[in-house]
């Protein structure tokens, strides 16, 4: 965009440079008319040619905006395919142990039945009615046809416990082949989002090469990340509804030097060293990670802003209270939404590369009253990283 800039001076220079000895020599007013309609018509080109460029970059930044938000809608997406996917295994293990037990048992019912008939055949082989008439004592007589109905209703039992068995073996089965379909489809699934990430993927890296281009000289992504910090600070100071912490509850003033990091990693740029363009010098430290890997509260508060923002991609910010705010940039994906009330230590999104990044990392801030602070002065030494300048 500064190129053109600069074009416009250079052109209207040579221009009037050119014009100034034929506006002397011209004779007549027809031909300073016709110079200066030149001149205008080169301005109008040029100016034309400069807000197209701005054209230009404003559609690339809306393309970029979009895939970036595809990506991280179907991170999300496969993240709960996993979730769900793992469940299911879980529930299936659960199920097919069941099984196993009913199996068990139907075995061990088997054979107490076979046992109870074996004993059936044996008695059976004397006549009831003759065991009944040849009982002389009544009380024998009546510890026999007691024991009979006993064990004739015990074989019952144990031919009605079978049946349960047997029946609900059918059921886990019924349950194992629909378990085993929903898992089957989870994971079609599962392949179908992994392909739409990485087609999406393949369209932001062809966004940001056209971005890169269009920004390839130091001046014009001088002004662009001036533009993006200016941005970042207007959205801090249009937030609303500050949070407001319970009274029997540490302030985050409190909470100086005993904060946890937001995630693990090597801290790529610390606060305040220079971005190399300018006097432009970095406001919050950048962490090295992984993509993915989970990103955490520093502290308790409530969502202020959950979107994608130019310059810093998907982003998020919380709202601790007495004017303190943490701020989470370049994510993948973002697990909570505005207006959410947030723990500490809570997962609240992922790291990634959103906002036309080439590396995975965490952009992280600590502010108060809109003035940046060094997250290294408030959170505690990283044990996995130390920082670097």
């Amino acid at each position: 965009m500064m190129r053109y800039h600069g074009n416009i001076a250079v052109l209207i220079l040579c221009i009037a440079v050119g014009a100034l000895p034929s506006a002397h020599s011209a004779t007549t007013q027809e031909d300073a008319e016709t110079e200066l309609t030149v001149i205008r018509k080169i301005i109008r080109t040029v100016s034309s040619r400069l807000a197209s460029a701005r054209s230009t970059q404003d559609t690339i930044q809306k393309q970029l905006r979009k895939a970036e938000l595809a990506i991280s809608r179907l991170a999300t997406e496969l993240r709960e395919i996993e979730k769900s996917l793992h469940r299911q295994q879980r529930q299936l293990k659960n199920l097919r142990h069941q099984r196993n037990t009913q199996n068990k048992a139907l075995i061990t019912q088997r054979e107490e039945l076979t046992r109870q008939i074996r004993i059936s055949y044996a008695m059976g082989r004397q006549d009831y009615l003759k065991i009944i008439l040849n009982h002389e004592d009544p009380s024998a007589l009546a510890r026999t046809l007691t024991y009979y109905g006993y064990f004739n209703r015990a074989r019952a039992e144990q031919i009605e416990i079978a049946r349960s068995h047997i029946a609900r073996i059918h059921a886990l089965e019924r349950e194992i082949a629909q378990g085993t379909g929903t898992l089957k489809g989870l994971k079609r699934a599962k392949i179908k989002a992994r392909s739409n990430v990485q087609k999406h993927l393949r369209q932001r890296k062809e966004v940001i090469a056209k971005l890169d281009k269009e920004i390839a000289r130091d001046d014009q992504r001088l002004a662009y990340l001036k533009q993006d910090k200016n941005r970042l600070e207007e959205l801090i100071s249009n937030i609303k509804q500050p949070f407001t912490h319970s009274p029997n509850q540490q302030s985050f003033q409190a909470l100086r030097g005993r904060l946890r990091w937001p995630t693990a990693g090597p801290v790529r740029h610390g606060f305040g060293s220079k971005r190399g363009l300018g006097n432009l010098k970095w406001q919050g430290v950048l962490i090295s990670a992984e993509a993915g890997q989970p990103i955490h509260a520093i502290c308790r508060g409530r969502v202020a802003f959950a979107d994608w923002l130019r310059g810093f991609g998907l982003l998020m910010i919380i709202d601790h209270g007495d004017g303190y705010m943490s701020l989470y940039g370049h994510n993948q994906s973002l697990y909570k939404k505005t207006g959410d009330l947030i723990k500490s230590g809570e997962v609240i999104a992922s790291v990634g590369n959103s906002g036309g990044n080439i590396e995975d990392g965490l952009y992280f801030e600590i502010r108060h009253q809109g003035f940046p602070k060094d997250p290294a002065y408030w959170c505690r030494r990283p044990t996995s990283a130390t920082r670097n300048s």
